[in-house]
């Protein structure tokens, strides 16, 4: 095994050899991806060049290595971030591949079932307010009584909490109906607020752009919708059923957060 490992050398599936690691015609089209190429070139040439951005990109890796930088805490916690998203990825192509394109029936059902996504879809304009969640959520109670922007941004400058104020779009047909239901339910220039990826968001609508999609043009985006919908469904019974039955312990004051009450609008 040792002498054949030695004497490795390009042939078959392997395009080249760099030192004892081995970059395949797989790895090469990988490369390409999804890429253009234009009509007429050289499938080769373009296999090449791709091929010379492995052989770089290993050669450069290898001098990390030489370093100790594979060895690094960063580098290991990196690659297990890298790895799982990878996965995640993966897992959601296969998933996505066993679910069914939907009847023109079905489409067209849905599209009438989901008027704010289609026929009634409107881009909402915003006077908007962001800042980072603070260390502290409970501060944010001090907002419930604020009924207008201007008196948010009072607020949080009392609280010491820089923001930034920025007009923003909203699409309508990207929101759950039901958090649709509660913006349009709110008194003019009421501000509602939505947490994300620990960015608050608090704003207000102050205008209303109808951008209606109808007919033809919108059953491929029900297609979509419809097998974004199942997909989510499809992973999220998956993951209660993991979740369920692998053992979790936290260190005290790590425990996941309890649902709270929102600080205003939904």
């Amino acid at each position: 095994m040792i002498l054949a490992a030695c004497g490795r050398e390009p042939g078959g599936q392997v395009a080249a050899v760099v030192g004892d690691d081995e970059i395949t015609l797989q790895e090469i089209n990988a490369e390409i991806g999804s890429a253009q190429i234009p009509k007429g070139a050289d499938a080769k040439v373009i296999q090449r060049s791709a091929l010379q951005r492995i052989v770089e990109r290993r050669l450069l890796a290898d001098m990390a290595r030489d370093d100790g930088l594979d060895k690094q805490p960063e580098f290991i916690i990196r690659r297990r971030q890298l790895e799982d998203a990878l996965l995640l990825q993966l897992l959601r192509n296969k998933a996505g591949r066993s679910i069914r394109i939907p009847s023109e029936a079905t489409l067209d059902k849905y599209v009438a079932a989901h008027p704010a996504r289609f026929a009634e879809r409107a881009l909402l304009k915003l006077d908007q307010i962001r800042f980072p969640m603070p260390a502290d959520p409970t501060k944010l109670r001090a907002l419930e009584a604020d009924h207008s922007i201007d008196a948010v941004a009072s607020s949080l400058k009392g609280l010491g909490i820089a923001y930034e104020r920025v007009p923003a779009t909203l699409d309508s047909s990207q929101l759950p109906p039901a958090v649709l239901a509660r913006i349009q339910a709110l008194p003019a220039g009421e501000p509602f607020i939505v947490p994300a990826g620990g960015i608050v968001s608090v704003s207000v609508v102050n205008g209303r752009l109808p951008a209606p999609i109808v007919g033809t043009a919108a059953r491929p985006i029900a297609v979509q919708m419809i097998r974004n919908e199942e997909l989510e469904k499809s992973l999220e019974q998956r993951f209660k059923a993991k979740k369920a039955a692998v053992k979790i312990e936290y260190q005290p004051g790590f425990e996941p957060p309890k649902p709270g009450k929102p600080a205003m609008g939904n």
